[in-house]
């Protein structure tokens, strides 16, 4: 992928080694990012779970009485128990404090191969990355002040969110323009009149609401405006 080539860092928490199956269950459509826009679908729900004691995150995907768990020891299908509110796999068991939806900080309780992780705490901020990730987004931005979120996926298209959630303009694919002595990747697209170019800058940048560091600096020309922002790849 021709942002890799751009990027210092990578963060890899664990591979997913059968997104592609589990793809099945989930819905393709995104929906407002982060603080002030959510890409959870209404079928799958996507939780990250950090345990005590642990370094690495729990990932659970729910779409009704079926999803899945993937953590660096295993992925494991999971179908809900009759009447309960728990899922279970052949070596997983999970069991979220409230379903369908989790408020931030709630918990669950999770156990695999017979190990229960103590204290997990549900993290939605991360929750909506992952979620791009296993829907096929190779490349994710986000910006603030106005608000907006930035997809991008390869050989298929970019789509931008803005007005939270409220606008969504989906553009074709058109292949990047690399500067590696100035380390950038640039895109152009046009669709209806439209028009939106992407400069991605392979250096470190701050989300200036939440503070958390990014690999890449963004700035997307639209409408006339330049909005800015941080992105990280995805895989």
């Amino acid at each position: 992928m021709w942002i890799v080539m751009l990027l210092i860092n990578r963060d890899y928490r664990f591979k997913l080694l059968t997104v592609c199956s589990c793809l099945l269950f989930y819905a393709c459509a995104p929906g407002p990012a982060d603080s002030t826009i959510s890409t959870q679908t209404a079928a799958v729900k996507t939780y990250v779970y950090l345990c005590e004691g642990e370094d690495k995150s729990i990932v659970v995907t729910l779409n009704g009485d079926r999803g899945h768990l993937f953590s660096y020891q295993l992925s494991q299908a999971l179908v809900r128990a009759p009447e309960k509110n728990a899922y279970s796999g052949s070596e997983v068991y999970y069991r979220p404090d409230n379903l369908p939806d989790l408020a931030p900080g709630q918990s669950a309780e999770i156990t695999i191969r017979g190990v229960r992780y103590q204290n997990c705490n549900n993290n939605p901020r991360a929750a909506v990355w992952e979620a791009a990730k296993l829907r096929g987004v190779d490349y994710r931005a986000l910006g603030q002040e106005p608000p907006w979120q930035l997809e991008i996926s390869t050989g298929k298209g970019f789509l931008l969110v803005t007005e939270y959630g409220a606008n969504r303009v989906e553009f074709p694919y058109a292949e990047p323009e690399i500067n590696q002595a100035q380390r950038t990747t640039r895109y152009t697209s046009r669709l209806h009149g439209k028009r939106i170019d992407i400069t991605i800058k392979g250096e470190k940048c701050n989300d200036s609401m939440s503070g958390e560091t990014f690999s890449s600096r963004v700035e997307l020309g639209w409408q006339g405006k330049t909005l800015l922002g941080c992105g990280r790849a995805l895989h």
